[in-house]
Protein backbone atom coordinates (compact mmCIF):
# COMPACT_ATOMS: atom_id res chain seq x y z
CA UNK A 1 0.00 0.00 0.00
CA UNK A 2 3.01 2.32 0.85
CA UNK A 3 4.31 1.98 -2.46
CA UNK A 4 1.32 2.59 -4.51
CA UNK A 5 0.24 5.62 -2.40
CA UNK A 6 4.12 6.84 -3.48
CA UNK A 7 3.85 6.35 -6.72
CA UNK A 8 0.38 7.96 -7.60
CA UNK A 9 1.76 10.85 -5.05
CA UNK A 10 4.50 11.36 -7.53
CA UNK A 11 2.51 11.20 -10.49
CA UNK A 12 0.01 13.35 -9.30
CA UNK A 13 2.59 16.23 -9.09
CA UNK A 14 3.32 15.50 -12.87
CA UNK A 15 1.70 15.81 -16.03
CA UNK A 16 2.43 12.41 -16.95
CA UNK A 17 0.03 9.70 -17.90
CA UNK A 18 0.87 5.98 -15.93
CA UNK A 19 -0.20 2.93 -15.10
CA UNK A 20 1.28 0.95 -12.13
CA UNK A 21 1.63 -2.58 -12.46
CA UNK A 22 2.27 -5.29 -9.75
CA UNK A 23 3.62 -8.91 -10.50
CA UNK A 24 2.47 -11.30 -7.93
CA UNK A 25 5.39 -13.83 -8.34
CA UNK A 26 2.95 -16.68 -5.77
CA UNK A 27 3.89 -14.62 -3.07
CA UNK A 28 2.86 -16.46 0.44
CA UNK A 29 1.62 -13.29 2.17
CA UNK A 30 -1.64 -11.36 1.62
CA UNK A 31 0.01 -9.71 -1.20
CA UNK A 32 -3.07 -10.32 -3.95
CA UNK A 33 -5.60 -9.39 -1.26
CA UNK A 34 -4.24 -5.68 -1.47
CA UNK A 35 -3.37 -5.62 -4.84
CA UNK A 36 -7.42 -6.95 -5.48
CA UNK A 37 -8.01 -3.75 -2.75
CA UNK A 38 -5.80 -1.28 -5.17
CA UNK A 39 -7.69 -2.13 -8.19
CA UNK A 40 -11.14 -1.86 -6.82
CA UNK A 41 -10.18 1.59 -5.31
CA UNK A 42 -8.31 2.51 -8.76
CA UNK A 43 -9.56 0.61 -11.40
CA UNK A 44 -8.20 2.88 -13.99
CA UNK A 45 -4.83 3.18 -12.98
CA UNK A 46 -4.04 -0.21 -11.50
CA UNK A 47 -3.29 -3.64 -13.05
CA UNK A 48 -2.73 -6.73 -11.23
CA UNK A 49 -1.31 -10.02 -12.16
CA UNK A 50 -0.86 -13.85 -10.05
CA UNK A 51 1.27 -15.81 -11.35
CA UNK A 52 0.97 -20.07 -10.75
CA UNK A 53 4.12 -20.56 -9.45
CA UNK A 54 7.05 -18.32 -8.37
CA UNK A 55 9.10 -18.16 -11.57
CA UNK A 56 12.47 -15.23 -10.21
CA UNK A 57 12.21 -11.76 -10.53
CA UNK A 58 13.45 -11.30 -14.16
CA UNK A 59 10.84 -13.64 -15.43
CA UNK A 60 7.71 -11.66 -13.37
CA UNK A 61 9.92 -8.76 -14.94
CA UNK A 62 9.38 -9.78 -18.54
CA UNK A 63 5.20 -10.46 -17.43
CA UNK A 64 5.37 -6.77 -16.38
CA UNK A 65 7.10 -5.96 -19.54
CA UNK A 66 4.62 -7.70 -22.09
CA UNK A 67 1.45 -6.32 -20.28
CA UNK A 68 2.94 -2.51 -19.94
CA UNK A 69 1.86 0.11 -22.45
CA UNK A 70 3.39 4.11 -22.81
CA UNK A 71 6.47 4.08 -24.35
CA UNK A 72 8.84 3.50 -20.63
CA UNK A 73 8.83 1.42 -18.30
CA UNK A 74 10.41 2.49 -14.71
CA UNK A 75 10.62 -1.01 -12.59
CA UNK A 76 10.85 -0.38 -9.26
CA UNK A 77 10.96 -3.03 -6.20
CA UNK A 78 8.18 -3.39 -3.30
CA UNK A 79 10.68 -3.52 -0.48
CA UNK A 80 10.63 0.50 -0.60
CA UNK A 81 14.49 0.76 -1.34
CA UNK A 82 14.10 3.66 -3.22
CA UNK A 83 11.81 6.53 -2.71
CA UNK A 84 8.87 6.79 -5.76
CA UNK A 85 10.13 10.36 -6.12
CA UNK A 86 13.56 9.59 -7.17
CA UNK A 87 11.79 8.50 -10.26
CA UNK A 88 12.51 11.77 -11.45
CA UNK A 89 16.14 11.74 -11.60
CA UNK A 90 15.74 8.78 -14.35
CA UNK A 91 12.83 10.54 -16.19
CA UNK A 92 15.36 13.78 -16.11
CA UNK A 93 18.37 11.96 -17.10
CA UNK A 94 16.64 10.21 -19.97
CA UNK A 95 15.51 13.32 -21.58
CA UNK A 96 19.10 14.76 -20.93
CA UNK A 97 20.65 11.49 -22.63
CA UNK A 98 18.08 10.42 -25.05
CA UNK A 99 19.27 6.94 -23.29
CA UNK A 100 17.11 4.21 -24.06
CA UNK A 101 17.94 2.59 -20.69
CA UNK A 102 18.53 5.03 -17.49
CA UNK A 103 19.82 2.92 -14.02
CA UNK A 104 19.57 4.10 -10.61
CA UNK A 105 23.11 3.72 -9.42
CA UNK A 106 22.51 3.49 -5.35
CA UNK A 107 25.03 5.79 -3.94
CA UNK A 108 25.08 4.01 -0.48
CA UNK A 109 23.51 0.74 0.50
CA UNK A 110 21.34 -0.20 3.12
CA UNK A 111 21.97 -3.73 3.50
CA UNK A 112 23.38 -6.82 5.67
CA UNK A 113 26.86 -7.82 5.48
CA UNK A 114 26.68 -11.27 3.61
CA UNK A 115 24.28 -9.37 0.55
CA UNK A 116 26.72 -6.94 0.36
CA UNK A 117 29.51 -9.72 0.40
CA UNK A 118 27.66 -11.47 -2.34
CA UNK A 119 27.17 -7.95 -4.47
CA UNK A 120 30.94 -7.32 -4.35
CA UNK A 121 31.89 -10.94 -5.86
CA UNK A 122 28.98 -10.71 -8.54
CA UNK A 123 30.52 -7.34 -9.64
CA UNK A 124 33.77 -8.67 -9.57
CA UNK A 125 32.92 -11.71 -11.78
CA UNK A 126 30.73 -9.59 -13.92
CA UNK A 127 33.07 -6.85 -14.83
CA UNK A 128 35.59 -9.60 -15.53
CA UNK A 129 33.04 -11.31 -18.20
CA UNK A 130 31.22 -8.29 -19.38
CA UNK A 131 33.36 -5.23 -18.63
CA UNK A 132 32.64 -2.20 -16.42
CA UNK A 133 28.97 -1.26 -17.57
CA UNK A 134 27.40 -4.66 -16.48
CA UNK A 135 28.54 -4.13 -12.74
CA UNK A 136 26.41 -0.58 -12.61
CA UNK A 137 22.81 0.02 -12.26
CA UNK A 138 20.04 -1.65 -10.31
CA UNK A 139 16.55 -3.02 -10.19
CA UNK A 140 15.37 0.61 -10.37
CA UNK A 141 15.13 1.66 -14.09
CA UNK A 142 14.06 3.13 -16.76
CA UNK A 143 13.20 1.60 -19.89
CA UNK A 144 12.33 2.36 -23.76
CA UNK A 145 8.96 0.40 -23.97
CA UNK A 146 9.93 -1.00 -27.10
CA UNK A 147 13.22 -2.49 -26.28
CA UNK A 148 11.79 -3.78 -23.18
CA UNK A 149 8.72 -5.59 -24.96
CA UNK A 150 11.52 -7.14 -27.50
CA UNK A 151 13.68 -8.57 -24.91
CA UNK A 152 10.69 -9.51 -23.17
CA UNK A 153 8.93 -11.49 -25.96
CA UNK A 154 12.69 -13.28 -26.82
CA UNK A 155 12.96 -14.08 -23.61
CA UNK A 156 13.88 -17.37 -21.80
CA UNK A 157 14.13 -19.40 -18.73
CA UNK A 158 17.24 -18.10 -18.08
CA UNK A 159 16.85 -14.84 -18.83
CA UNK A 160 18.47 -12.52 -16.98
CA UNK A 161 17.61 -8.73 -17.92
CA UNK A 162 20.21 -6.53 -16.98
CA UNK A 163 22.83 -8.69 -18.84
CA UNK A 164 20.38 -9.03 -22.22
CA UNK A 165 20.21 -5.18 -22.47
CA UNK A 166 24.03 -5.31 -22.48
CA UNK A 167 23.71 -7.17 -25.98
CA UNK A 168 21.06 -4.71 -27.40
CA UNK A 169 21.99 -1.57 -26.84
CA UNK A 170 24.94 0.94 -25.16
CA UNK A 171 22.89 3.70 -25.21
CA UNK A 172 22.71 3.33 -21.62
CA UNK A 173 22.74 6.28 -18.61
CA UNK A 174 23.45 5.75 -15.10
CA UNK A 175 22.50 8.23 -12.21
CA UNK A 176 22.75 8.15 -8.41
CA UNK A 177 19.92 7.96 -6.29
CA UNK A 178 19.52 7.22 -2.49
CA UNK A 179 19.25 3.37 -1.00
CA UNK A 180 16.86 3.30 1.85
CA UNK A 181 16.59 -0.05 4.23
CA UNK A 182 14.27 -2.53 3.04
CA UNK A 183 11.19 -2.18 4.87
CA UNK A 184 10.50 -6.29 3.88
CA UNK A 185 11.94 -8.23 7.37
CA UNK A 186 13.43 -10.78 5.47
CA UNK A 187 15.09 -11.05 2.21
CA UNK A 188 13.75 -13.12 -0.40
CA UNK A 189 16.66 -14.32 -1.91
CA UNK A 190 18.52 -16.57 0.76
CA UNK A 191 22.27 -17.40 1.12
CA UNK A 192 21.66 -20.40 -1.28
CA UNK A 193 19.75 -18.05 -3.85
CA UNK A 194 22.65 -15.53 -4.13
CA UNK A 195 25.40 -17.91 -4.64
CA UNK A 196 22.93 -20.07 -7.72
CA UNK A 197 21.85 -16.59 -9.09
CA UNK A 198 25.72 -15.64 -8.92
CA UNK A 199 26.74 -19.03 -10.82
CA UNK A 200 23.77 -18.68 -13.07
CA UNK A 201 24.68 -15.32 -14.69
CA UNK A 202 28.17 -16.79 -15.27
CA UNK A 203 27.07 -19.76 -17.06
CA UNK A 204 24.11 -17.88 -19.02
CA UNK A 205 25.80 -14.88 -20.22
CA UNK A 206 28.98 -15.92 -21.21
CA UNK A 207 31.78 -18.96 -22.34
CA UNK A 208 34.37 -17.30 -19.30
CA UNK A 209 34.23 -21.27 -17.90
CA UNK A 210 34.65 -22.79 -20.37
CA UNK A 211 37.95 -20.86 -21.89
CA UNK A 212 39.25 -20.85 -18.43
CA UNK A 213 38.85 -24.80 -18.50
CA UNK A 214 40.76 -24.67 -21.96
CA UNK A 215 43.37 -22.30 -20.13
CA UNK A 216 43.86 -25.04 -17.31
CA UNK A 217 43.69 -28.01 -19.44
CA UNK A 218 46.40 -26.58 -21.79
CA UNK A 219 48.45 -25.57 -18.58
CA UNK A 220 48.34 -28.78 -16.58
CA UNK A 221 48.69 -30.88 -19.89
CA UNK A 222 51.96 -28.87 -20.32
CA UNK A 223 53.18 -29.46 -16.60
CA UNK A 224 52.62 -32.55 -16.65
CA UNK A 225 54.13 -32.99 -19.77
CA UNK A 226 57.09 -31.75 -18.32
CA UNK A 227 57.44 -33.82 -14.88
CA UNK A 228 56.78 -37.09 -16.93
CA UNK A 229 59.66 -36.28 -19.45
CA UNK A 230 61.60 -35.13 -16.44
CA UNK A 231 61.40 -38.27 -14.48
CA UNK A 232 61.78 -40.48 -18.06
CA UNK A 233 65.02 -39.06 -18.89
CA UNK A 234 66.58 -39.77 -15.38
CA UNK A 235 65.26 -43.16 -16.06
CA UNK A 236 66.63 -43.60 -19.68
CA UNK A 237 69.39 -41.56 -19.47
CA UNK A 238 70.87 -41.56 -16.54
CA UNK A 239 69.46 -44.70 -14.85
CA UNK A 240 68.58 -43.46 -11.57
CA UNK A 241 65.53 -45.06 -10.37
CA UNK A 242 62.17 -42.90 -9.67
CA UNK A 243 60.70 -44.55 -6.23
CA UNK A 244 57.71 -41.65 -6.36
CA UNK A 245 54.85 -43.09 -5.06
CA UNK A 246 53.61 -40.54 -2.73
CA UNK A 247 53.71 -38.32 -6.66
CA UNK A 248 52.37 -40.84 -8.16
CA UNK A 249 49.28 -41.13 -5.95
CA UNK A 250 48.99 -36.93 -5.79
CA UNK A 251 49.52 -36.55 -9.53
CA UNK A 252 46.31 -38.87 -9.90
CA UNK A 253 44.27 -37.40 -6.88
CA UNK A 254 44.31 -34.08 -8.42
CA UNK A 255 44.28 -35.42 -12.08
CA UNK A 256 41.24 -37.09 -11.10
CA UNK A 257 39.52 -34.00 -9.22
CA UNK A 258 40.60 -31.59 -11.98
CA UNK A 259 38.50 -34.44 -14.55
CA UNK A 260 35.41 -34.55 -12.28
CA UNK A 261 35.64 -30.35 -12.05
CA UNK A 262 35.45 -29.86 -15.66
CA UNK A 263 32.45 -32.79 -16.34
CA UNK A 264 30.56 -30.26 -13.59
CA UNK A 265 31.07 -27.50 -15.38
CA UNK A 266 30.53 -28.96 -18.62
CA UNK A 267 27.24 -31.10 -16.74
CA UNK A 268 25.84 -27.52 -15.97
CA UNK A 269 25.71 -26.05 -19.68
CA UNK A 270 24.63 -29.12 -20.92
CA UNK A 271 21.62 -29.15 -18.28
CA UNK A 272 21.10 -25.97 -18.80
CA UNK A 273 20.77 -26.36 -22.69
CA UNK A 274 18.50 -28.89 -21.67
CA UNK A 275 16.34 -26.33 -20.15
CA UNK A 276 16.76 -24.14 -23.16
CA UNK A 277 14.87 -27.08 -25.68
CA UNK A 278 12.31 -28.63 -23.35
CA UNK A 279 9.73 -25.91 -24.59
CA UNK A 280 8.35 -25.18 -21.27
CA UNK A 281 6.21 -22.24 -21.25
CA UNK A 282 8.50 -18.91 -19.68
CA UNK A 283 5.38 -18.34 -17.35
CA UNK A 284 1.63 -19.56 -16.52
CA UNK A 285 -0.92 -16.17 -15.20
CA UNK A 286 -3.11 -17.52 -12.70
CA UNK A 287 -5.14 -14.74 -12.10
CA UNK A 288 -5.15 -10.97 -14.13
CA UNK A 289 -7.16 -8.09 -12.95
Amino acid sequence: MELSEGLMNYFKSTNYAYEIIFIDDFSKDNSWEIISKLKRNYPTIIKGIKLTKNHGQHIATCVGFIKASGNYIITIDDDLEVNPQQIQLLIEEQIKSKAQIVYGNYSNIERSLTRKLFKLIYQTIAKIIEGSNSVKGSSFRLINTQLAKKIATEATHLIFIDEVFLWYTNAIAYVDVKHNKSKRSKSNYSLFSLVRLTGDVVLYSSLFPLKMIKYFGFLFSFINFGIGFFYLSRKIIHGVAVPGYTSIIVSILFSSGLIIFILGVLGEYLSKMFQLMNNRPLYSIDEEI
